[in-house]
């Protein structure tokens, strides 16, 4: 990453903990908090009307059933060493750079199984300063696919492990000293950070891989060069490609863009209710 990338990110950090400051000045009518119930600490939302605890129990085991699941599989796909070169993909950035997709994929699994954490947390403890440091496991992961894109691809510094060190670090002190209901908005605040990134870092990556893709006259596309397959390569050991390259990116950006729905709807919505 560059010095002005590094710079731009220490700036939003900067500015959004100022805003996150201003609040204490401000005279706000903050209702009280509903205790959890399963540790009786206060949650990050107040007592809600017309709730119905049982659909939203429902919601949740239906989230950890699909994690886990997803979770398992995803890890079980990317664990294959015996891929075929022709079935690697690989992602075509804005300055021409080459990025294979392998370590991009294990990182969306591992984000993927960190998530059904968080979500099994979520069941037990509720929405609180408990539950955010397994919630922030589910953000740090969102944070190393960035990171991870940013450079090309692979860990290529130690400035990787500790950006995501200082993450971590800097989310949960912050969760931890702020009172209620700033705590709940740090978390909330940061989390969509990394939310609209991730959808905006997609849909750039789609467009570039497809431009580059529409150049191309090579049918063993996402590789441009047919030497690279050797003939133990000719036997597939997976399953057929269902989806065209690069249109299994559309995928990763349906993901992201309702990601932010679920997480910007219940914020906004007039009607109480928690997803």
């Amino acid at each position: 990453m560059s010095c002005r990338g590094c710079a731009a990110i220490t700036f939003s950090v900067v500015l959004l903990s100022l805003l996150l400051l201003s609040f204490t000045l401000i005279d706000l009518n903050v209702p009280d908090a509903e205790p959890s119930r399963s540790t009786g600490y206060p949650t990050w939302h107040p007592v809600l009307d017309h709730f119905d605890q049982q659909s939203y129990d429902t919601s949740i085991f239906f989230l950890m059933i699909s994690l886990i699941l997803s979770g398992y599989y995803s890890l079980q796909w990317v664990s294959h060493r015996d891929l075929p070169k022709k079935f690697i993909t690989y992602i075509y950035q804005e300055n021409g750079s080459r990025i294979p997709a392998i370590w991009f994929n294990k990182t969306i699994a591992y984000y993927i199984s960190f998530t059904s954490v968080s979500g099994v947390a979520l069941f037990f403890f509720d929405s609180g300063k408990l539950w955010s440091t397994f919630g922030t496991l589910h953000n740090v992961w969102e944070v190393c696919i960035l990171l991870l894109l940013a450079q090309g691809g692979k860990i290529t510094s130690s400035f990787f492990y500790a950006f995501v060190a200082f993450y971590i670090m800097f989310v949960n002190v912050l969760n931890i000293v702020l009172p209620w209901p700033f705590d709940a908005m740090w978390f909330k605040a940061q989390g969509l950070c990394s939310d609209y990134a991730l959808f905006i870092v997609f849909v750039r990556i789609y467009f570039a891989t497809r431009e580059y893709v529409k150049e191309q006259s090579s049918a063993q596309l996402p590789l441009t060069n047919e030497d690279d397959i050797s003939p133990a390569d000719e036997e597939p050991s997976v399953s057929p490609k269902v989806i065209r390259h690069p249109n299994q990116i559309l995928l990763l950006i349906f993901a992201s863009f309702t990601h932010i729905l679920g997480n910007d709807l219940p914020s906004i919505s007039p009607v109480d209710g928690r997803l």
